[in-house]
């Protein structure tokens, strides 16, 4: 569990250091997004890690519950929000808290991260990881 554990914090902090490019690209994208274009149920491969968005508007912050941990993580992270105050920033770009889950069964706040839309809707990226539209 402790390499897991190691593995999912790697994970952030090389989507910390790796997403610029793409946070500009989307930010500055004129493909006409709404804050609630983020919404909606997204999937990450090759860990099958799905995730279910909502609450996202232009007045309000939205969430990200795991529906299915895949491989990504302990079975215990069904159902907790991986993602909160997510907040569209410009463009196709938006901003979120990142929270870990450990297997004590509690989560933290562990970083701000950011999520780069592609200009079809279809996917968006935290680093290196693709989430794609279910």
């Amino acid at each position: 569990m402790k390499t897991q554990v190691k593995i999912l914090i790697l994970t952030v902090l090389f989507a910390l250091t790796s997403c610029s490019e793409d946070a500009n690209n989307s930010a500055n994208s004129t493909a006409g997004f709404s804050a609630s274009d983020i919404n909606g149920t997204w999937k990450v491969s090759p860990s099958n890690l799905t995730i279910y968005i909502s609450g996202a508007s232009e007045t309000n912050f939205g969430t990200a519950t795991i529906t299915s941990v895949g491989t990504a993580m302990p079975s215990g992270a069904n159902g907790g929000q991986v993602l909160q105050e997510i907040e569209h920033i410009q463009g196709g770009y938006w901003n979120a808290y990142n929270y870990t889950y450990y297997t004590n069964g509690t989560w933290s706040q562990t970083s701000v991260v950011g999520l780069a839309m592609s200009d079809d809707k279809s996917q968006f990226q935290i680093g290196s990881a693709v989430y794609k539209r279910q």
